[in-house]
């Protein structure tokens, strides 16, 4: 009996610690899985910083510093401002025989230039072909102003002081202090020499340049739709197409108007009734032949002529 009483103890004693044991491993593993992540509990937690007081000054972290910056300067290169207010006289330019013709490009900038143009650059092609154009027109009775030559140019500071003296609208921001005749300050400097003794227009001759795509060749004329003088703008680049068009009938030639964000600066910031020229691709190599071929220069430079000449004599 005594030996039966012991045996049921001991099977008592042994279940008894079993259970205890499995309640105390089931519990520990709930508290383990209720244990929130410090980390996060300590960031749901965390007492905000109080906004700073007086002249405390918000100190960002690098990290944030750069990639503000970063946004800035992303926003600065594809957000440019609407047509300003400018304040100038559209009809300026009537009456006018003078020629405002930017040779583009040059000096520090010497535009593109391609392999099929044997190490010559656009400033030397745009300079050349340009004063072909002056001779042309001086032959029709005109007075062709090269806003650039070949040694010399305004510097920012002349520019500067010019724009001053005739209370001319000019970006500071884009004004720079770099003296290198890029396009802002060649045009702000025609509109200067429009402003001193009225031109008829500018043309801007450019060459053009697609290495992804050396097959692709012709030649693009580009306006402004919407500064103040789209309107004549527009009709000096239908006479120029037609021109061209009636001398080169099987060359590719594209005509766009461009908005504002969309225009070259030659175009758009120019007081004047104003076309960009671009003449034929320097990365083809049927094109590139063509810009050196005297034949079709004459013939290029002598239709852009008459396009002039037509545009001047029905303009009003």
């Amino acid at each position: 009996m005594k030996k039966i009483l012991l045996l049921t103890f001991i099977i008592a004693t042994t279940l008894l610690l079993f259970s205890c044991a499995l309640w105390g491993g089931i519990e520990t593993e709930a508290r383990t899985d209720a244990v929130p992540d410090t980390e996060s509990a300590t960031r749901a937690t965390e007492t905000p910083t109080a906004e700073p007081t007086g002249n405390a000054t918000e100190q960002p972290t690098e990290s944030a510093t750069e990639t503000e910056a970063e946004t800035e300067a992303e926003t600065e290169a594809v957000t440019l401002p609407g047509p300003p207010e400018i304040t100038y006289d559209v009809n300026a330019h009537l009456g006018s025989k003078r020629v405002l013709i930017d040779a583009g490009h040059g000096f520090a900038d010497p535009g593109c230039t391609s392999d099929y143009l044997n190490g010559v650059y656009e400033s030397q092609l745009t300079y050349e072909i340009a004063t072909l154009l002056a001779q042309k027109l001086t032959e029709k009775g005109y007075e062709p102003v090269m806003l650039r030559g070949t040694d010399s140019f305004p510097t920012d500071a002349e520019i500067r002081a010019a724009v001053a003296e005739l209370g001319m609208f000019s970006r500071d921001d884009v004004l720079l202090e770099n003296n290198i005749f890029d396009a802002y300050e060649r045009t702000l400097w025609g509109n200067v020499i429009h402003r001193r003794n009225p031109v008829a227009l500018m043309i801007s001759l450019h060459v053009n340049a697609l290495p992804e795509a050396e097959y692709v060749r012709g030649t693009e004329l580009y306006y402004t739709v919407d500064n103040g003088c789209a309107e004549p703008s527009a009709k000096l680049t239908a006479f120029i197409e037609t021109k061209l068009k009636t001398a080169f009938p099987d060359t590719r030639l594209k005509t766009e108007g461009c908005v504002w964000n969309d225009s070259f600066i030659v175009t758009k910031w120019t007081e004047m009734p104003s076309v960009l020229v671009e003449m034929a691709y320097a990365t083809n190599p049927e094109d590139a032949e063509l810009l050196f071929d005297d034949a079709w220069r004459d013939k290029d430079t002598a239709a852009l002529a008459e396009a002039i000449d037509s545009y001047i004599a029905t303009r009003g």
